[in-house]
């Protein structure tokens, strides 16, 4: 984690730093979230304890907002700072597989989340367009961040907040939050030199497998604080009362057998549609970009 720091301040302190003021934006971000944990589409397997890292259910996407301030250290380099409301959810009723079917769990979780990422445009493209004033980015990013999560559960039409409940036991109660590491990259449009339009592909890497509330095994009634915690730590009765198809036996659920992967933390992926103001403070290239503008007319 140290190392990841250091390199993150060095690559936005490096190439530029001595340069006095470069312009800086301010935005929305709007977009769709989806998560990655134990709640999937394992494919062709059939086993909960050790499910590829990535299944995702598209169904499940949810969506996320939040603000950012992002201020460009050079035409290459920038430090962007953002806070994010996202919200993931999933369910094994959106399975194809008989053994999530069966398990039956499901939930949703809003997160709130801040960062702080490095930028680098690795592809820049300016005077684009016929009055020469569209520039292009393409970045990529990562950075280091702190969210807070809550999961919820629904019962009777009803949503619970799952983690007081101790789904699987006393004994693996979990933290309500955790730090992120975001990675990932995305494209932008400046106009004018005043307005900015993009979008970024994020994957958030966390140190926690209870986004879900799923982590471990299935916990024995005497470990569990209230009825509302049985109701939700084994909901497999529900689903073979009423469905007719090809299940696991309901053994397969039973107190002491597996109910996620301990093995692997979850994440979220975010897309991201951005607008941002752009303002300029003392910025030398976009001076001779706006000159060298006004000499063509």
């Amino acid at each position: 984690m140290k190392k990841l720091v250091l390199l993150l301040l060095v690559v936005l302190g490096s190439n530029g730093l001595v340069k006095a003021q470069y312009s800086m934006d301010f935005g929305l971000n709007l977009g769709g979230s989806t998560y990655v944990g134990e709640i999937g589409d394992p494919g062709e397997t059939d086993d909960i304890e050790n499910p590829f890292p990535f299944y995702i259910i598209p169904r499940a996407a949810r969506y996320n907002v939040g603000l950012f301030y992002r201020f460009n250290i050079n035409r290459n380099i920038a430090a962007r700072f953002e806070v994010n409301w996202v919200r993931v959810a999933g369910a094994d009723s959106l399975s194809t597989e008989p053994s999530r079917i069966g398990r039956n769990l499901s939930f949703r979780t809003d997160i709130y989340e801040f960062s702080l990422q490095g930028e680098y445009a690795w592809l820049t493209r300016d005077d684009l367009g016929r009055g020469g004033n569209v520039d292009f980015r393409a970045d990529a990013h990562a950075g280091i961040g702190y969210m807070w999560f809550n999961p919820m559960g629904q019962l009777n039409g009803e949503w619970y907040n799952l983690r007081p409940l101790a789904t699987e036991g006393l004994d693996n109660q979990y933290k309500k939050g955790s730090l992120i590491i975001p990675i990932g990259a995305g494209v932008s449009w400046i106009f004018n030199d005043k307005l900015r339009v993009g979008m970024d592909l994020t994957y958030r890497f966390t140190f926690t497998d209870y986004i879900d509330d799923i982590s471990t095994d299935y916990a024995f009634q005497d470990e569990l604080p209230y009825v509302e915690s049985y109701a939700f730590s084994n909901r497999s009765a529900e689903v073979y009362s009423t469905e007719n198809q090809d299940l696991p036996d309901p053994s397969y659920y039973k107190a002491g057998e597996v109910r996620g992967n301990p093995e692997t933390n979850d994440g979220y992926f975010m897309v991201q549609f951005k607008v941002s103001y752009v303002l300029e403070l003392g910025n030398q290239y976009s001076r001779y970009k706006s000159k060298r503008r006004r000499g063509r007319y």
